[in-house]
């Protein structure tokens, strides 16, 4: 039913995004950034912005967030972050000549840690995540389409909300433009361990699986 995990890697859209990351992660550098050493340090606060993709649910979904880091120490950073995922239009056969669709779109907010690995006289960091929070499926009208000899009805279908606590963990890189500015390449893996109830929002329950981010984006260092 889902995508493999190498196919999304060597989609051309994902090579596009990453291979300038990876470009600059190798070392080539430009005259104009070669003083940009990143100043990392205890009460340091950053802003970030990101937008990326999602593996793991039901599709790949386009998805964007925030998040908020401070520095208790040069290699321990406490964050807080939300993301969104859009809803898309899904059909669902549940058999005896009976399909559902519906639109359920995805939030998640949480908390964790970053673990960084300052790299002396370098521009980029690379960095481990664990994290805990909240996972929301959004609840919807939904339609509910029965075929018998060719007619067909349809009635409503509401679907409910679930709100799950999960954990996540991953690790990514940071690339320092300047002294206080730069891009974040991250990767995330997500495990719902709670769902108060079942829906038929996937013939899998949400807290059975395990979905994966992959995003990037600007962070800007406020302090």
């Amino acid at each position: 039913m889902h995508l493999t995990f190498w196919r999304f890697c060597t989609r051309g859209r994902a090579l596009l995004v990453f291979a300038p990351m990876l470009w600059i992660g190798a070392g080539v550098q430009r005259p104009t950034f070669a003083q940009a050493v990143p100043t990392v340090k205890k009460g340091n606060l950053e802003l970030g912005l990101f937008a990326g993709e999602s593996y793991g649910l039901d599709r790949f979904r386009p998805m964007g967030g925030g998040n908020l880091a401070y520095g208790v120490s040069r290699y321990l950073y406490t964050f807080v972050e939300a993301s969104y995922l859009p809803g898309l239009l899904r059909t669902q056969d549940l058999g005896n000549n009976t399909t559902l669709r519906y639109n359920i779109n995805m939030t998640d907010f949480h908390g964790g840690l970053h673990i960084r690995v300052p790299l002396a006289e370098r521009r980029v960091i690379p960095y481990g995540v664990v994290g805990l929070g909240l996972v929301r499926e959004s609840g919807d009208k939904g339609q509910e389409t029965v075929t018998l000899l060719g007619q067909s009805s349809t009635s409503p279908a509401p679907i409910s909300s679930v709100t799950s606590f999960a954990v996540n963990f991953g690790g990514g890189l940071r690339f320092f433009l300047t002294e206080r500015f730069g891009l974040r390449l991250e990767f995330k893996a997500f495990k719902p361990i709670s769902a108060p109830e079942l829906t038929v929002q996937s013939t899998t329950p949400l807290q059975a699986r395990m979905f994966y981010r992959f995003a990037i984006g600007p962070y800007f260092q406020l302090k």
